[in-house]
């Protein structure tokens, strides 16, 4: 009788029937890993479905920023290195190419780690924490990624290049920026802490980061051309009024529905919502940081058999 209620009310609070269940809504992580096996039957060789699936999965997760890390041993982010209460938009994204990729949630959390590490290895300073530099770089060369954007906009694409100092963003680093779970250390330990951390940055070199785009003039023509399931990464204008140069301020995914594109993405203050792709990007055409345009990525699965195809031309 008890497990007979408890199956009544969970499908109530997580929208009535199974297809509509949200992540961050389960009870806990037996039921998540019911859902990720659940999407990987119904699609079992569509990765692009499956992206969509789990993408929708995530819609309400409420929006907070940075909020994975290294866990409860992380020399400087002990957040927890997967979550489904709250999410930004790298995070989201990279939940979402996990769980799409694999076919249960154990094997998912070893994926995770490998899309968001340079080599899988759990450390801060492996972390692709620059889209322009690592993460896409890293994800690309790991298999994980394929830059299309190319192939979308043909004639019509455009570049863009900066210089990313990392050195620069390490030697800013402050006891406040260190995650929950130092509260027990003394002051001169997080000093310490604090000093290491910045020491970290002095092994990287301000590298040029180049990146492809899809011009927005261009988007109402080329939006029904990019392939449902693809990541796409918002490319600003250089700013000098910037505290940390960037090219990349955003990342999201792009879904194919009945009803037409549309844009998943975890908004900032808010939570993962979805937008008619047009509409999401009409609100960047008149920004005071100019928007470029998208630079887009498929979603490949590294163990695939099927190579990539030849870059357009």
């Amino acid at each position: 009788m008890a497990a007979i209620l408890w199956v009544v009310l969970a499908s109530a609070a997580l929208g009535g029937t199974p297809d509509q269940r949200r992540f961050f809504q389960a009870p806990d992580e037996r039921l998540v890993d019911e859902l990720v096996r659940k999407d990987h039957a119904a699609a079992p060789g569509d990765l692009k479905r499956r992206v969509s699936a789990v993408s929708e999965r995530f819609l309400g997760t409420p929006y907070k920023l940075g909020p994975l890390g290294e866990g409860p041993d992380g020399e400087f982010d002990r957040d927890p290195t997967i979550s489904f209460r709250q999410l930004d938009c790298t995070t989201y994204v990279e939940e979402v190419m996990a769980i799409s990729l694999e076919p249960d949630l154990a094997r998912a959390k070893s994926t995770l780690q490998k899309i968001r590490y340079k080599g899988g290895v759990v450390r801060y300073d492996q972390r692709n924490h620059f889209p322009e530099i690592d993460w896409i770089p890293n994800n690309i060369a790991a298999g994980y990624l394929r830059d299309i954007t190319r192939e979308v906009a043909g004639e019509k694409t455009k570049s863009v290049s900066r210089t990313i100092s990392k050195p620069q963003w390490y030697e800013h680093m402050e006891e406040k920026d260190l995650s929950a779970g130092f509260e027990g250390e003394s002051a001169e330990r997080k000093a310490a802490r604090v000093a290491r951390w910045r020491e970290l940055g002095k092994q990287y070199q301000d590298e040029q980061a180049t990146l492809e785009y899809l011009p927005m003039e261009s988007l109402p023509e080329f939006i029904d051309r990019i392939p449902s399931g693809t990541v796409v990464n918002l490319i600003r204008e250089p700013s000098a009024q910037e505290p940390f140069p960037i090219l990349v301020s955003h990342q999201m995914l792009l879904i194919a529905t009945p009803e037409g594109r549309v844009i998943r993405h975890a908004a900032f203050g808010k939570t993962v919502e979805q937008v008619p792709a047009l509409a999401f990007f009409y609100r960047y055409f008149n920004a005071k940081w100019r928007v470029l345009g998208i630079n887009l990525n498929e979603i490949r699965d590294p163990a695939s058999k099927n190579p990539a195809p030849a870059p357009a031309r």
